[in-house]
Formats: C-alpha cells, structure tokens, sequence
C-alpha cells in the first residue's frame, strides 16, 4: 500500500464523517456517486462533536462570546468550524450566522468584530472573508465591502518598499493596533493576502490583482513565513497548526493561499522551502493539532483533541500538497 493510500484509507475513517465526506468529494478518484457523495454529507452534518458546536448558536444566529465584552469572534470561530466540515451557505446555520453578522457586524459594509466601523481590522477582515468565500458566500454584500475595504486601505509596506491602498480610514483602530506602520501587520497582510487569493481568479478586478501582487512582494521577502534576517518563522504559531486560530494565519493557511493565488508559484524557492517546511511539521503525512484559540466560544474545540494526528488538518494539507507539487 502507497504512502498516500494508506493516508487516504486513515483519513476515510468513520470516526470522522466530515473528513471522510471532505475526501471523497475532493480527493478520491474515482470519485464516489452522488448518491453516495450525499449520504456522505448527511453523516457529516450529523456527527455529534459539530453537533455541540452547533447547539451553541443562539436565536438570532450569532454565538455569544462566553466573557463580559461582546464580540463578533465567537461567531467568527463557528462559522470558521462549519467550513471545516464541508457546511456551507445553503446550510441554516451557516446562513443566520452570516445574516447575524451583515446585520450586526458589518453595517458600515465591511466586517468588524465589534459593532461599528471602529472595529474594522484587517487581520479579521481578512480572515474571515476568506471563511465566508470559502463557504460560498461570496455574494453577500458584506463580503463585497470587505474585499473593497481591503483594496482600498490596506497596506503592505516593507520600510523601503511602498505598497497598497492609500485611501484614509478614518478610524483609528488599525493606528491603534500597529497594523500600518513603517512595516505593515503581518497578521493584516496574511488576512488580507488569503481572502483576495480566495476569490476565483477569473473573477478577481484588476485591483484585486494588483493588490494580490503587492501582498506576495511582502512575504516574498519573508520567504512566507520566516523572519527577513534568519530561518526562524515569525511567530511560534506559524508552526504550531491550529483549527481555530483567531486573527491567526499559521504555515498551512498560508500555503493553502498560495494554492488559491496562483498554484505555478510553486516553482519559487520560497514556496518550495515553505511546503518542505510544512512536510517537516507532520509525522507519516498526519498533521497534529498544535493548539487552538477559540476558548471564548468553547473549550476545548471538540471536533478533535490538541496534541493528537488531525484529519481536518492533514485533509487540508494533502489538497493544498497536491497543488504546490
């Protein structure tokens, strides 16, 4: 048996339905009928750690942040575990939690995660823009604004090198948090880097292409993931893979944007040290889970325990694996 069959057959595994309908869908060849591909899902959406996730959603669809000061995250978090496991926008719970959020969290047309424009911050939007297109709510007009809003203000300079959009916010949450400093924000690159590469090439505005090229200048000099001076990644999470990561965007998030931005960059030797870099991160092609962030919405995450092989995970890495190589 091959490396990747037996990676496969653990993956298939009926102890995770989602991971196991997730496979079949997008990396099984041939691939299952759609009669099977849809009994596949319903176990999915039936499988009881999604279940206790799901049961948190509130009457209105958010999912109430367990702490004294009310935030969009938790329901960020939530919707970020539904695309996990393969929901998406025609499924109830994901829509009332992306109609909570247009109507609560993105009145001023971009998400924020506090109410009103003073809580626009590129790491969020960019975050989960990416988990809304993902899910397929690219249509839905708080997506829109977000990846306008994205276009329009956020930078990524690189102290001798200038770029990105020039437009005044005039609210000074990102001021306040360093996100465009001498040396733009990391964390707000990263978002806003993997939510353009999300859009569907044919469908990205010259803008977002320019945008999409000013972001790859930037961590071209990072070889992605790694501080300009050493081998050293930026920040311990980079290598430590997470389901949750909050604002985060760790190693695999970050290959699975270069995947969605324009998979030939896998002939870059940044790109390459980068996937090598991920291979070294995983033990017979398992992916463990680091850790996790989401402790205001639950803890711990149920879908699979920290410290252990994830199928979520090394699913996702094997897609985007099968892309860069």
């Amino acid at each position: 048996m091959s490396a990747r069959t037996a990676l496969l057959e653990w993956l298939s595994s009926p102890r995770n339905p989602p991971v196991r309908y997730l496979v079949a869908r997008d990396l099984l060849d041939p691939r299952p009928t759609p009669k099977d591909l849809a009994r596949l899902r319903h176990e999915a959406l039936e499988w009881e750690p999604l279940g206790s996730v799901l049961a948190l959603q509130q009457g209105d669809g958010s999912f109430a942040e367990q702490g004294r000061i009310q935030t969009a995250r938790p329901t960020f978090w939530a919707l970020g575990l539904m695309q996990r496991c393969g929901l998406d926008i025609e499924d109830a719970p994901v829509s009332r939690a992306v109609d909570y959020l247009e109507e609560r969290y993105a009145s001023t047309g971009p998400i924020s995660y506090r109410h009103g424009a003073s809580g626009v911050l590129p790491c969020y939007a960019g975050v989960v823009t990416t988990t809304l297109i993902k899910l397929g709510a690219d249509r839905r007009p708080m997506v829109r604004a977000s990846l306008d809003w994205l276009v329009a203000h956020q930078r990524f300079d690189d102290r001798t090198a200038s770029a990105g959009g020039d437009d005044a916010w005039p609210y000074r949450t990102p001021a306040n948090f360093g996100c465009w400093e001498s040396v733009s924000c990391y964390h707000g690159v990263a978002g806003a880097f993997r939510a353009l590469a999300a859009v569907p090439r044919a469908e990205r505005t010259s803008m977002q292409r320019q945008r999409l090229d000013e972001a790859l200048t930037y961590l071209r000099h990072r070889r992605l993931f790694r501080k300009s001076s050493s081998d050293r990644p930026l920040f311990r999470h980079m290598l430590q893979p997470f389901l949750v990561g909050d604002y985060r965007s760790g190693l695999l998030d970050m290959l699975d944007g270069i995947a969605d931005a324009d998979p030939a960059l896998r002939s870059e030797p940044w790109v390459a040290e980068s996937v090598a870099a991920m291979d070294e991160l995983t033990d017979d092609g398992r992916v463990p889970l680091a850790k996790n962030y989401g402790r205001s919405l639950m803890h711990p995450i149920p879908l699979e325990a920290v410290g252990e092989p994830s199928r979520f995970l090394t699913y996702q890495w094997l897609r985007v694996r099968s892309a860069l190589t």
